[in-house]
């Protein structure tokens, strides 16, 4: 089985999603869509609430009994749900801390969040609930920015052909975020080389040459990346010059997917196993929902 495979329910199938909620409306919307995939994959569907255990215990117990009933009132009124059951959680600690425990615990499929607090002059993705679930944890994790209204109907995979750009579509796959979805898959490249021919001042005809040579390359290895991809549908390819992140954002601001799929290590995208700038400065910008799949 190739990692571009994917696995039908029952074999390493979708068998939990777990939404984390701070009660806020930008929770909401991440519960509305795990609920959605759950309902659509069968998966047995988890909400998490953490509270702060740095204060006393009456007051824990007494914002575990509201947030218990305010729990039970929000997911009784998710109409994804369709008369779905849905397990409710309320643990202790910091909430990046409690939704990595409880994920390992129930050993969840998919972690589902709201998005992060963003700020007009300044995005704030860094140090935030989301971004540490993100390094620290080993499960994927879908950033839900915007409300969910169906199933996604394009999804937009960055790529840097590495293993982990692999697995990360692999993973979209199988927790069937791409069954009805236009793919498009993107590749962006830095011809090697250029700037060395800039400072020797080669003609221009011979830097054009060499970018030509560079893009064609990208194009054919991007076409040998896809064909491994078991769709009925071909994805769409793109190539784009210019540095991975900057690329990503514009591409996503142009196409405006529902969705997008990146992988948080490889050799181009993501250069360490942990989230690193790269991915903060992605993720932190993108406006459409974004599944972030760490390595094996």
């Amino acid at each position: 089985m190739t990692a571009f495979e994917a696995r039908p329910q029952g074999e390493n199938g979708v068998r939990r999603v777990l939404a984390a909620t701070d009660l806020s409306s930008r929770a909401d919307r991440a519960l509305r869509r795990a609920a959605l995939l759950s309902q659509a994959t069968g998966a047995e569907f988890l909400v998490l609430h953490a509270i702060e255990d740095d204060q006393p215990r009456s007051l824990v117990e007494a914002r575990r009994r509201e947030a218990a009933a305010l729990l039970r009132d929000q997911v009784a009124g998710l109409p994804e749900l369709r008369g779905g059951a849905a397990s409710l959680l309320i643990e202790e600690g910091a909430p990046f801390e409690t939704i990595l425990r409880a994920a390992d615990a129930r050993d969840v499929d998919l972690i589902a969040l709201g998005e992060h607090r963003r700020r007009a002059l300044m995005d704030i993705f860094a140090g935030t609930t989301v971004e540490r679930v993100m390094r620290h944890g080993r499960r994927p994790v879908l950033m839900v920015n915007q409300p969910a209204s169906g199933p996604y109907r394009h999804v937009l995979a960055a790529t840097d052909f590495s293993d982990h750009s692999a697995r990360a579509l692999g993973t979209a796959l199988r927790l069937g975020l791409l069954e009805q979805a236009r793919l498009t898959v993107l590749h962006a490249y830095e011809p090697a080389g250029t700037g060395p021919l800039a400072l020797a001042d080669a003609p221009p005809a011979a830097i054009a040459a060499h970018e030509a040579g560079a893009a064609r390359a990208a194009a054919t290895a991007l076409a040998d990346f896809v064909g491994k991809l078991r769709r009925p549908a071909p994805p769409d390819q793109r190539i784009a010059l210019g540095r991975h992140a900057a690329v990503v954002k514009d591409v996503a601001a142009r196409l405006r997917p529902d969705l997008l799929v990146v992988g948080t290590a490889g050799a181009g995208f993501l250069r360490r196993a942990v989230i690193g700038s790269t991915a903060a400065e992605v993720l932190g910008a993108v406006h459409c929902d974004a599944l972030a799949v760490p390595p094996g």
